[in-house]
């Protein structure tokens, strides 16, 4: 069994919890935020310590108060197994007081919390959960997902390439609700644009050895095959079918910018992918990047950090409007209030809580084109979100129907 959260609170470089008050506030009622993260596995990389450190960042840029209330985060490491999740997640309700919850990690982890979160009117904010199901069946009145999910990443980049003639795919696919989701939507755009999906196969959380997927996608006869999983999963993936000499029929639709710094430019180059942040792509975004990698010893920033960010500072700014903590009042405010980080092109929030902004297709660099470490990706065009987000009201969330 994990250890009490309130032991782990400052376990991972000091960030997992930071508590923005003055001694003399002490005895007033924090507001606090709880970020239920991966914070030691598989996809920490991704969220991790540095999810806890942007959510950190947001409250300080914030002043630290809101409401006269001092700010804390505290942040929690749920190994990715939604029982652990929900045990957490009750604990910080009940114990610590929590009001609202940052959600990173297995989708499937997530998916718990928000449910729970929604019994208890707790607001949620899914920044590394890529699973449709967040603002589709599984939305919540208090919830918002600020991460584009699997339907957005498919259509962005599946459509794409069977326009440029790979028509015949075959996936190989986590074997866990996002990898499942992310093969049903790309296999939906695929045909959508004339494609067909001659196959799939399954593989465990976690492999390590994916030599008898990729024999079977590369015996389908297949023109591309395409990678339905994510973080260690997808770099393994990659590698091994490196060693297999496919790279060239490999498609993968979530790629993070540490998965690329671990695959390496010489490995990664000219992989394709969408995103709706990159830290390099304007002035807003390089400033913050460049101070979160001041703290963090030059990890380049993720999708899921820089939503982390965005999304505790917009929260904060709805408490504030709404003059209160209680989530109904807060995500009507969410929803009012302009997202005017910088960090993406054109967001808004829709009435199921997902978070639609213009997206970015991006290149991999050749490590000759590239200029630093950091300097990852090149900018081919921005799509446009109203072309790639599903409306709320074909979403299959509850809110949005009757």
């Amino acid at each position: 069994m994990p250890r009490p959260f309130w032991t782990r609170r400052l376990a991972v470089a000091g960030l997992c919890a930071t508590m923005l008050t003055a001694p003399a506030l002490a005895a007033e009622t924090p507001l606090r935020i709880g970020v239920l993260e991966d914070l030691s596995g598989m996809y920490s990389g991704n969220g991790g310590p540095n999810m806890v450190l942007a959510a950190t960042m947001a409250a300080e840029d914030f002043g630290g108060k809101v409401l006269g209330r001092p700010i804390e985060v505290i942040g929690v490491d749920h190994q990715n197994k939604p029982d652990i999740g929900s045990g957490l997640a009750r604990q910080l309700v009940d114990q610590r007081g929590v009001t609202a919850f940052v959600l990173g990690g297995a989708s499937s982890v997530g998916l718990g919390v928000q449910a729970y979160a929604k019994e208890r009117k707790i607001t949620t904010m899914v920044t590394g959960g890529y699973a449709s199901q967040f603002s589709g069946p599984g939305c919540s009145p208090y919830g918002t997902q600020w991460v584009p999910s699997t339907g957005e990443l498919a259509n962005a980049v599946a459509g794409a390439v069977v326009q440029s003639g790979g028509r015949k795919w075959y996936f190989i696919t986590a074997d866990y609700v996002f990898g499942h989701g992310l093969a049903a939507d790309a296999g939906k755009a695929v045909k959508a644009a004339g494609g067909t999906v001659v196959g799939e196969i399954r593989h465990p959380l976690g492999a390590t050895d994916l030599s008898s997927q990729l024999i079977q996608a590369q015996s389908s006869g297949a023109d591309v095959i395409g990678l339905a999983n994510a973080g260690p999963d997808l770099v393994n993936t990659i590698k091994q079918a490196r060693e297999f000499g496919i790279t060239s029929k490999v498609v993968a639709m979530l790629v993070f910018t540490n998965n690329t710094v671990a695959l390496g430019l010489d490995a990664a180059q000219g992989i394709r992918m969408a995103v709706n942040f990159y830290w390099d792509a304007n002035d807003a975004s390089r400033a913050w990047a460049k101070r979160l990698m001041a703290r963090n010893g030059n990890v380049v920033p993720t999708m899921g950090h820089a939503a982390a960010y965005s999304s505790v500072r917009h929260y904060l700014k709805a408490v504030e409007k709404a003059g209160t903590d209680e989530a109904g009042a807060v995500n009507k405010a969410m929803k009012e209030l302009p997202i005017d980080d910088g960090f993406y092109g054109n967001p808004r929030i829709q009435a199921n809580g997902r978070v639609v902004m213009d997206m970015m297709l991006v290149e991999v660099k050749s490590p000759k084109d590239s200029k630093s470490k950091a300097d990852l990706y090149r900018v081919i065009e921005t799509i446009p979100g109203d072309t790639l987000f599903t409306p709320a009201d074909k979403s299959g969330c509850p809110l949005t129907t009757g």
